[in-house]
């Protein structure tokens, strides 16, 4: 494990999986028979991530809707069997459920992010029951638009463009907070590295999370240092010294502890420092 700079806390019991007895899930089951999400494995998030969702679920509740929730924290361990699903399914042709060649025990018919490159594994996402959102007055296909207007202004970000029932991915909303500047400059999978290695996650890069660490919190704050491939060179050693980091020749451990302290970025240092 790596120094946690942002832990994971259990989210409120009053937020609801998707989940009835024996894991069924329907969207005709009332709230009160749906397990809590804190009852489940999935059930932890940063701390302001698990407050935003809170708040979502109040405001969906006041305009007469349910949020359930599918998925949220996905450890590393969990995220490569899932990805291993992904890969079978894609390697099979991706055929889709009930067609010929289609086996659900070892298939997953949507797409599914590397271990440690997805907010879930970061305690940043959940995938919600787009299906059982049920806003009254609210036409089937627009559930979602509705769903939007309330989840952005509290922090959630939709993974697709555009509010589509149909489209995959639909479900799932990132709590981006200090990473969204780097998924702006640097990508989805890059930012969401650094998401999960500042909870102290470790698991998906044994040999190199410590500079990928460091890498990413350089980022966050807003020095360009290339890559987050875990690769010390001179563009990151470069980022390191316009950070005000002298000591280069130190303990790793202290180059972490400052990075971590870095104020977060803004657009105008980000650009006067790149390299």
């Amino acid at each position: 494990m790596l120094p946690i700079r942002v832990p994971l806390r259990k989210v409120s019991a009053s937020i609801p999986s998707s989940y009835g007895a024996g894991g069924t899930t329907s969207p005709d089951l009332a709230e009160r028979l749906l397990r809590p999400l804190v009852e489940t494995a999935a059930g932890l998030l940063v701390e302001a991530a698990a407050r935003a969702l809170e708040r979502l679920v109040e405001q969906v509740r006041a305009r007469g809707g349910s949020l359930r929730v599918t998925d949220a924290y996905r450890p590393v361990e969990a995220q490569a069997k899932a990805r291993a699903k992904y890969d079978t399914w894609h390697r099979a042709g991706r055929p889709r459920p009930g067609e010929a060649g289609w086996d659900a025990a070892t298939m997953k018919a949507a797409f599914v992010a590397l271990p440690g490159r997805s907010f879930h594994n970061a305690g940043r996402s959940i995938d919600i029951h787009v299906a059982a959102l049920r806003f009254p007055g609210v036409p089937s296909l627009q559930q979602l638009d509705t769903l939007w207007d309330i989840a952005i202004p509290l922090g959630w970000t939709p993974i697709i463009r555009t509010p589509n029932e149909q489209e995959s991915e639909s479900w799932h909303f990132d709590f981006l907070e200090h990473w969204r500047p780097v998924l702006e400059r640097r990508g989805y999978e890059e930012a969401a590295i650094g998401a999960v290695l500042e909870t102290g996650e470790n698991g998906a890069f044994p040999a190199c999370g410590m500079t990928r660490r460091i890498q990413s919190q350089l980022h966050r704050a807003g020095y360009d240092c290339g890559a987050v491939d875990g690769i010390f060179g001179a563009r990151t050693e470069g980022a390191l010294y316009a950070s005000g980091y002298r000591q280069l020749h130190s303990d790793t451990a202290s180059v972490v502890s400052h990075v971590d302290h870095l104020p977060p970025s803004d657009f105008a240092r980000w650009t006067a420092n790149r390299n």
